[in-house]
């Protein structure tokens, strides 16, 4: 089955914080942000919350949108994948990092309730990347030279992947006919 529509952007996490949500949806959930920290994501129906590893490197998220259910991408090479919903009454959809800036917004090709999986690599990776700067940055060599030891743990390491299918109208959308 082919990709209906891909969107790839990158995230700077916010202390781990990356938020995939409808436009509309702007009241935050604490709630789904906890539960985010311990099974890595958590929905609201709305929004998506993500807890990344990368702190001081963006991590990339992929949005691949299909035409109906499709199975894992097991040659991708996930470490781990969880089931998501993502109720989209606007189709318009935006990922935010916590940061001032909006990492990247698109249009889905139509508006409604989407199901998918959130599939993810490089956690480990960007952990290890994360405990080496503070390592080094407690040593009186990395607090001297803090430019050079960010610089040296920049690399994006953590990827999203985001596998969404249309299910249904939202209930927005069967509200106003």
């Amino acid at each position: 089955m082919p990709v209906l529509f891909e969107f790839r952007t990158e995230a700077w996490p916010d202390n781990g914080k990356i938020v995939v949500y409808d436009s509309d949806a702007t009241v935050p959930s604490d709630e789904a942000l906890v539960k985010s920290r311990r099974d890595v994501v958590a929905g609201t129906g709305t929004q998506i919350y993500v807890h990344s590893l990368q702190g001081t490197a963006p991590a990339e998220i992929v949005v691949r949108v299909w035409d109906g259910p499709t199975p894992a991408d097991r040659d991708w090479g996930a470490e781990g994948e969880r089931e998501v919903e993502l109720e989209t009454p606007t189709g318009c959809v935006v990922i935010r990092a916590f940061s001032p800036e909006i990492a990247g917004d698109f249009q889905l090709p139509r508006p409604g309730v989407y199901e998918g999986r959130i599939s993810w690599r490089g956690r480990q990776a960007a952990e290890d990347q994360q405990s080496s700067l503070r390592a080094q940055l407690a040593t009186p060599e990395g607090q001297l030279h803090s430019e050079a030891a960010f610089a040296a743990h920049h690399e994006t390491l953590e990827t999203y992947l985001i596998d969404l299918w249309w299910t249904a109208e939202s209930e927005d959308d069967e509200d106003d006919e």
